[in-house]
């Protein structure tokens, strides 16, 4: 506007300099002529006057548009940055509950270490009594063989033989006590592998392969994922997850932090297929299951 201003009061100038110089020349007696002189420079001055006037008025609503862009752009700046200390503070909370699932684990670990060795030692307490029975069986039958058919010895023979039958009744209870020590162990030795497979898969930042969830919302604003499960159905922070539709996978997820039954992941653009983007409602897996 400076420039373009200059220009007009430059022109204008030139052009009242030479009117001026024009009146100058003119009679003095020739009033009528000098009326229309100054009449025709106030018309000039007047339209000057008002070209300016308008090209201010331009300038101002340009300013103030600009003005006006750049509170919106203010407002939206606050408010995704509020938007991004919310998620902030909600991820740390999430990461405090996934470390306690954690700790709690670990002890309920431990636990069924102690239960498995208890009865370890119950199982070996057990054998070791059915062989000294057994033997106490062995030798009262080589007894009785000893004694042969003396008929004097009858009572002793019945004694010996009710004995006999208490011992092989007392050997059939802990042969069903020791089965049955048999099987909880197996039980719990069952219990402790997957205990520690289990911590295996999350210490070493994999989903658990029976995990299989669906994405349940996404803010594409903050560029956020939220799934439908959490640890508790074998989500894993840090580890990769595969969103799969009809058969087909159609990128990967980054999980970022999990709660009980919740869990957030970053998409990884690279990993998209061509021309696709993840919905609500796409089934999500481990990438590790894809393959099978």
């Amino acid at each position: 506007m400076g420039k373009e201003n200059s220009f007009f009061i430059e022109f204008s100038d030139c052009r009242i300099t030479a009117m001026v110089g024009r009146l100058l020349q003119t009679t003095p007696y020739d009033t009528k002529h000098m009326a229309n002189t100054f009449g025709i420079l106030s018309a000039l001055v007047l339209a000057f006057s008002a070209f300016v006037a308008f090209k201010n008025k331009e300038e101002f609503e340009l300013q103030k548009q600009a003005t006006i862009s750049q509170e919106n752009s203010r407002k939206v700046n606050t408010k995704t940055f509020d938007g991004l200390v919310a998620s902030i503070t909600t991820l740390e909370e999430d990461k405090a509950t996934a470390d306690t699932s954690r700790d709690e684990f670990n002890v309920k670990l431990e636990e069924q270490t102690g239960k498995n060795k208890k009865v370890e030692g119950e199982i070996a307490a057990k054998e070791e009594e059915l062989k000294t029975t057994q033997a106490m069986v062995a030798s009262a039958e080589d007894k009785l063989k000893e004694l042969g058919p003396v008929r004097d010895l009858a009572p002793k023979i019945e004694r010996l033989t009710a004995s006999i039958e208490e011992l092989k009744d007392k050997v059939t209870i802990l042969n069903t006590q020791i089965d049955r020590s048999r099987g909880e162990k197996a039980r719990t030795g069952e219990a402790l592998t997957g205990s520690k497979k289990r911590l295996s898969d999350i210490t070493s930042g994999r989903s658990l392969p029976t995990m299989k969830t669906k994405i349940r919302s996404i803010d594409r604003r903050l560029g956020i994922v939220t799934l439908a499960a959490g640890i508790r159905s074998g989500v894993i922070g840090g580890s990769k997850v595969a969103v799969m539709r009809g058969g087909e996978k159609i990128g990967e997820l980054s999980i970022k932090a999990v709660s009980a039954n919740l869990a957030t992941a970053d998409v990884i653009q690279s990993t998209l297929k061509e021309g696709e983007d993840v919905l609500v409602g796409d089934t999500v897996i481990p990438v590790e299951e894809v393959a099978k």
